[in-house]
């Protein structure tokens, strides 16, 4: 008789562990449903019943409190985890309400929560990080429109208040949403675990969808690219280059970290993707899991 160890491109203990090795990376003990939701993500089939993940989550390598499974002397806590869904509620709140307010322009196409606070995992002090697409062409102008409202009634983040303040650091148009152009070379679990855990607030019709369709098999051919060429886009973006803090400038298109063009404004300044890269696979080397 088959078992849970046979099914998927590798045995489903190597992809149960992978995910939970994942998250337990950063403290963040997962139910039942979620492993099996981002199982694909860690290197198992889609196909992989919630029956037999439950299987395999009953092994000495796992412990579970609450309904929360976290590796055997893992990070991962039920009781935080608790504590900042309840956090989390209020500030999904305040990224619904926005993404609301930014749909009403027809330029957006997308807006979603991503990292942290992604899987109600924030802490009280923690910013609103929202991932925006747009129409290619409009992205220097739509920026420009919600960035400095945002500004001008004390939304967006500053050095001195983060908390509940509203990040805009990842904007994209319609024909650059196949994001593994971006992806550290070598690997990127970051990246991959980020688009699977992306919340999309508003979606003006299908766009998500197509989000989720591109970032599985990717594309790089036959792209409408934006060319900044409209009259407002091009003065928009004169604007935002010119108050651009120095440090962004310095590192522009030298890697993925920041990206700056008509169709991609990329802000990570404090891209800690390799380093969160490098604790999981001491992780899974330590549990002698094969690298997903």
């Amino acid at each position: 008789m088959e078992g849970p160890e046979d099914k998927g491109n590798k045995s489903l203990r190597d992809a149960v562990l992978a995910t939970v090795v994942w998250f337990d990376v950063f403290g963040y003990p997962l139910t039942l449903p979620e492993v099996a939701r981002y199982l694909p993500v860690g290197g198992g089939l889609k196909g992989v019943s919630l029956s037999d993940v439950a299987a395999m989550l009953d092994s000495s390598e796992f412990s579970c409190g609450d309904g929360y499974y976290s590796l055997k002397d893992g990070k991962g806590a039920s009781v935080l985890r608790q504590r900042r869904y309840r956090l989390a509620k209020r500030k999904l709140g305040r990224a619904r309400r926005a993404a609301s307010l930014f749909g009403l322009m027809p330029s957006v196409r997308l807006v979603a929560v991503c990292n942290s606070l992604a899987v109600s995992n924030a802490e009280e002090g923690s910013d609103i990080d929202l991932f925006v697409v747009c129409r290619p062409g409009t992205l220097w102008a739509t920026r420009f429109a919600l960035a400095g409202t945002l500004k001008l009634f004390g939304l967006r983040p500053t050095p001195e208040e983060q908390k509940d303040k509203l990040c805009l650091s990842f904007w994209v148009s319609e024909s650059e949403m196949d994001l593994s152009r971006y992806a550290l070379p070598g690997g990127d679990p970051y990246m991959d675990f980020w688009i699977a855990t992306l919340m999309p607030l508003y979606d003006a019709g299908g766009v998500f969808d197509e989000f989720r369709k591109v970032n599985e098999v990717g594309r790089s051919e036959g792209r409408k690219v934006g060319n900044g060429s409209g009259r407002i886009e091009r003065l928009a973006k004169r604007i935002q280059m010119r108050k651009f803090p120095e440090r962004i400038r310095a590192m522009a298109n030298l890697d993925s970290r920041v990206v700056v063009s008509d169709d991609v404004l990329k802000f990570h300044v404090n891209d800690r993707r390799a380093v969160f890269r490098g604790r999981f696979r001491e992780k899974l080397d330590s549990l002698n899991v094969k690298e997903i």
